[in-house]
């Protein structure tokens, strides 16, 4: 993900690429980021191992780490008063949160999966469980990668969370999530409503995680936006820059 983020930003003229952020000790720290993110043309901004050598050339930083990397960056937005985009999944509760209470002092937006269609199906999949909630059972079937480390995934819980909201009859502990890590698949997610004689199915399947960048960009415009008109302190989510 960090890859196709740093390619995207990299080609839209809204965004200024100031700094990247890489393991320390691996062998592209200090070379171009546009040639280690496979961009193909440098790009003037050399692979950091530590976030505070960039954090204070830049207004928002962009995290799709690990849980572990991401609170630290947390802690650095908020010594240095920088707006936050967290894509990273697996957070327990109480470092939710953190996250969220940081938007006290900055602006931090916690987005499980930036993709403008995994948000539009979790709306609709709400309208479904509202009217269909007491009806059937629901449960979710979700498919990544074998090298994801958490499971459920963090747009599963989303999914689920929101069908719970909004079903008449049902809490998050009724509605089961079944993992899958398997090969190289990028990212499915399947939600079954089954009625007696009858069944329902809304899936997303992303082929390229592309579509993760390309939503990940607009969050930095829409943050860039909300902190031009002032501190833009809040927690935002992919619903305020998609306008759902």
């Amino acid at each position: 993900m960090d890859s196709l983020i740093l390619q995207e930003a990299a080609k839209n003229p809204r965004i200024q690429v100031t700094g990247c952020v890489g393991a320390p000790g691996r062998d592209y720290i200090g070379r171009d980021a546009g040639l280690v993110c496979g961009l193909g043309r440098e790009i003037g901004v050399p692979v950091s191992g530590d976030i505070e050598e960039v954090i204070e050339g830049c207004d928002i930083v962009v995290d799709f780490s690990r849980v572990e990397l991401s609170m630290r960056i947390l802690e650095a937005c908020l010594a240095h008063g920088k707006g936050l985009i967290v894509g990273t999944t697996g957070f327990s509760g109480e470092q939710t949160a953190k996250i969220l209470a940081a938007g006290e002092k900055i602006p931090v937006m916690k987005a499980a999966n930036t993709s403008y269609v995994v948000n539009v199906m979790r709306k609709i999949l709400g309208v479904a469980a509202e009217k269909l909630g007491d009806k059937c059972k629901i449960e979710v079937i979700e498919m990544h990668s074998e090298t994801k480390l958490d499971a459920p995934s963090g747009t599963a819980i989303e999914l689920a969370e929101e069908m719970a909201e909004k079903a008449p009859d049902k809490d998050l502990a009724d509605i089961p999530c079944h993992s899958v890590r398997a090969g190289n698949t990028p990212s499915e997610h399947r939600v079954i409503f089954g009625c007696m004689g009858e069944k329902m199915e809304i899936a997303h399947e992303a082929y390229d995680w592309r579509c993760y960048a390309l939503g990940a960009c607009d969050a930095v415009l829409y943050m860039g936006e909300k902190m031009a008109g002032g501190d833009g302190a809040g927690v935002y989510t992919m619903d305020d820059v998609i306008g759902i």
